[in-house]
Order: structure tokens, then C-alpha cells, then sequence
């Protein structure tokens, strides 16, 4: 397709009320080619196929939509780990489930991802419905770090800190891999499995009872305590 058939479409589906979308959909693509900090309303109003003032009636400047595709991105980190929480596990298995996938949805996105803790964001605190979002997605592990404090499963401590352990390890490991640190270095496993057994050496690290870390890979040495 053509990119003016490309831009008449957009254009087609501004019409329909999809600018809003259009728009943060291409700042995605924008950020992953040139960083957030040479995005450009009137670069992505021509992407998209639209005036150049057509943006501002959805967003004030730059930093506004900014903020909403950072809420966006705290509210899918938000859905994608509640939803790995089973009930009917115990802390430790939903922190492994949970943590994978916050890893998982991080390395995908790496663009969204770096936005929602990097600096390009001005005054954030101006902004309330960013600032629930990002309190809903920590919230996910702080509810279960108080749970399985209160159920002995995790040390007997104050639940932020319990939580600002486990998110401090695996946010270095989501940017590690994102950076591409880990590629360019001899690692003992396949990525998949170093993955778990970050994971599992995170929650060893906050279990009132530690466990043996279960690698079940074929000529493993086993962890001992």
C-alpha cells in the first residue's frame, strides 16, 4: 500500500473517531525508531494522515499524550499480572506466575516499558489518573506480598519492602534484557529457564522458609541452601 493510500485510510478512520488511538499507536512506532524525546504531535499528525491541529483536540501538548499512553501501559501490566493470580495457589506460585508475566509484557514492549519509568514524562504528579494507574499495577505485588506475609509463606516485615525486593530485581532484569546485556554474554541456560530461575531466586530471597530452587533441567546443579 502506498503511503498516501496509507494516510487516507488513517485518515478515513479519524472520521470514524479513531484518532485518539491512531495516534498513540504511532508514537509507539515513533519512540522505537527515535525516542520519546523527538516525538512530535505534527510529525505523527502527518503519519497518521490528519491536519496538523487535529491532534491537540485530543491531547494539550507532547507530555499529554505521554502520560496517556503510560496510563495505558500501567493499566495492561496491571491486567496481565492480576490475571496470572489463581486463588487457589499459594503467594509463592502467584509471584512466580505474576512475575513472569510482568517480564514477559515488559520485554515486549520495551518502548512503553522504559516510558512509564524514564524521565521523559514531565510533572507527573499533575497528573491523578497516571498516578492510579501506576499505584493499580505496583498494588498487584503489594497485595501479595501482604498476604503471604500475613499467611508466614513470606518473611514477617513490612510488605513495601517485601515488594520494592522483588520489583527492584525483576524491573534489572527486564532492563538488562532489554538492553541487551544478557545477549552479549555467555549465559549457563536458555533464556526461558534463566527467566524462571531468576524468578525463583527472587521469591527465595523473601520466603520465611526458603525452598530448593527447582531448575528440572536435564545435567542441572541443584541449588542447596
Amino acid at each position: 500500500m502506498s503511503r498516501a493510500a496509507s494516510n487516507q485510510n488513517n485518515a478515513t478512520s479519524y472520521h470514524h473517531g479513531n484518532l485518539r488511538e491512531a495516534l498513540l499507536s504511532a508514537a509507539v512506532d515513533s519512540i522505537r525508531e527515535q525516542g520519546a524525546e523527538n516525538l512530535s504531535l505534527r510529525a505523527l499528525a502527518r503519519v497518521v494522515g490528519v491536519s496538523q491541529t487535529a491532534p491537540y483536540r485530543h491531547f494539550a501538548d507532547k507530555n499529554g499524550l505521554l502520560v496517556e499512553l503510560a496510563r495505558q501501559t500501567f493499566d495492561e501490566l496491571s491486567r496481565v499480572t492480576s490475571e496470572r493470580i489463581d486463588p487457589a495457589l499459594n503467594c509463592a506460585d502467584n509471584l512466580l506466575r505474576a512475575g513472569e508475566a510482568y517480564l514477559r509484557y515488559a520485554i515486549a514492549n520495551p518502548e512503553k516499558y522504559r516510558l512509564i519509568f524514564g524521565s521523559s514524562i514531565t510533572q507527573r504528579e499533575q497528573y491523578p489518573q497516571l498516578q492510579t494507574a501506576a499505584r493499580s499495577a505496583f498494588n498487584v505485588l503489594l497485595q501479595l506480598m501482604a498476604e503471604g506475609a500475613q499467611r508466614g509463606e513470606f518473611l514477617p516485615t513490612e510488605p513495601m519492602l517485601l515488594a520494592n525486593n522483588c520489583w527492584s530485581s525483576i524491573h534489572g532484569f527486564a532492563l538488562l534484557t532489554i538492553d541487551g546485556v544478557f545477549a552479549r554474554k555467555e549465559q549457563p541456560l536458555g533464556f526461558d529457564d534463566m527467566l524462571r530461575v531468576h524468578l525463583q531466586m527472587t521469591l527465595r530471597a523473601i520466603q520465611h522458609n526458603p525452598q530448593h530452587i527447582q531448575q528440572n533441567l536435564p545435567g542441572a546443579i541443584p541449588f542447596s541452601d
